[in-house]
C-alpha cells in the first residue's frame, strides 16, 4: 500500500509540474513572438521609407533671361544638367555682376575679348544682380564699357538662378562679385570667385576645346 501511495504522490507531483511549466512558458513565448513582431513592423517602416525616397523626383529649375535687344535664352536644370535654349556654343559662361562693383567693371574687358576670340565656342551669359539700374541706365553702361556680351537686367530671375547655384557650389547668399561659372555641354566646369586673369580663363576654355576636339 505504501509503495502504492508513493506511486500516486509521484504522479500528482509531476502533473503539477508539467502544469506550472506550462504557464510559465506561454508568456515567454509572448514576450518573443512580440519581439519578432516589433522587428518585423521594424524592418517595413524602412522598407517604406526606402520606397518614398526612390519615389521621389528629382528637382527641375526654369531660368529666363532677356537682353535689352529682346534676344531671350532659358536655363533649364535637371540632375545637374544645364540646358541652354538658343545658345549654339559648346561652352557657356554665367558672369554673375553688378554695375557699381568695381571688380565686375575691371573684368568686362577680359570678358569682352575672350567672347571675340572664342565666339564660335564660347557664349557669355552675364546677368545683373543685387543691383538698382534701369534699362535706360544700362544701355548707356554696356555703351561706355564697350560690352561685347550678352546681358540680362531681369534680376528677378538673375537672382533665382543665384540662389538656387551658389550653395552648389559651397558658397552662401551672400556670393562674391563678379561670380562666373564656366558649363560645358550643359555640365559644371569650374567657377571663378572675384576678378580673375583673362590668361587663366583662356587656359580653361582651350583645355576644353580640346576635350571637345576628342
Amino acid at each position: 500500500m505504501k509503495n502504492k501511495f508513493y506511486l500516486i504522490l509521484a504522479l500528482a507531483s509531476s502533473i503539477l509540474t508539467a502544469c506550472q511549466d506550462e504557464n510559465i512558458n506561454p508568456p515567454k513565448k509572448m514576450e518573443i513572438d512580440k519581439k519578432i513582431d516589433k522587428e518585423v513592423e521594424k524592418e517595413k517602416k524602412i522598407q517604406i521609407k526606402e520606397v518614398q525616397i526612390r519615389e521621389e523626383p528629382p528637382k527641375e529649375y526654369t531660368y529666363f533671361f532677356e537682353n535689352l535687344e529682346k534676344k531671350s535664352t532659358e536655363i533649364h536644370v535637371k540632375e545637374d544638367i544645364y540646358e541652354f535654349t538658343n545658345i549654339k556654343q559648346p561652352i557657356v559662361m554665367v558672369n554673375l555682376f553688378a554695375t557699381w562693383c568695381p571688380p565686375c567693371r575691371g573684368q568686362i574687358p577680359h570678358l569682352s575679348n575672350l567672347q571675340k576670340k572664342f565666339k564660335k565656342n564660347l557664349f557669355i551669359l552675364s546677368a545683373v544682380v543685387n543691383d538698382d539700374i534701369d534699362n535706360e541706365k544700362l544701355e548707356r553702361f554696356i555703351i561706355a564699357q564697350k560690352v561685347k556680351f550678352f546681358i540680362s537686367n531681369n534680376q528677378e530671375e538673375n537672382l533665382k538662378f543665384a540662389y538656387m547655384i551658389t550653395p552648389k557650389l559651397g558658397l552662401k547668399k551672400e556670393f562674391p562679385l563678379p561670380l562666373m561659372i564656366l558649363f560645358v555641354n550643359g555640365k559644371y566646369f569650374t567657377h571663378y570667385e572675384g576678378i580673375m586673369p583673362e590668361e587663366m580663363i583662356e587656359s580653361d576654355i582651350k583645355q576644353l576645346l580640346k576635350k571637345i576636339k576628342k
